[in-house]
């Protein structure tokens, strides 16, 4: 079963959040990165704007990972559409209902 990372970075953009999954053998599969309102992931080894992005090589044994940075699956794949592009509405109306308690006349 995969694991799942948000953790502070920096970079040349300034200070940043990524988002790392993990697969059953500890290896990294899927890294986003979020530096204000620019998204980025692993699908693409070189960004213009942040340089090159490498996927994490470090087992998540090794990698530091601390359990109050461990996320559930839907905040890492929200974070990965984001990164991609994607907008994902149910997603994104799904959260923002959630967090305003709103109550539809259709529901």
């Amino acid at each position: 079963m995969s694991q799942y990372f948000k953790f502070e970075s920096d970079s040349d953009l300034g200070v940043g959040t990524q988002y790392i999954e993990f697969n059953d053998r500890g290896g990294a599969t899927r890294q986003a990165e979020c530096y204000g309102d620019r998204w980025f992931n692993s699908t693409k080894t070189y960004h213009k704007e942040l340089g090159s992005m490498s996927l994490c090589d470090q087992q998540l044994t090794r990698a530091g990972m601390k359990l109050g940075e461990q996320i559930n699956a839907e905040e890492f794949e929200l974070a990965w559409n984001l990164s991609n592009g994607v907008l994902v509405i149910s997603q994104m109306y799904s959260a923002y209902k959630s967090r305003n308690a709103i109550k539809t006349s259709y529901e």
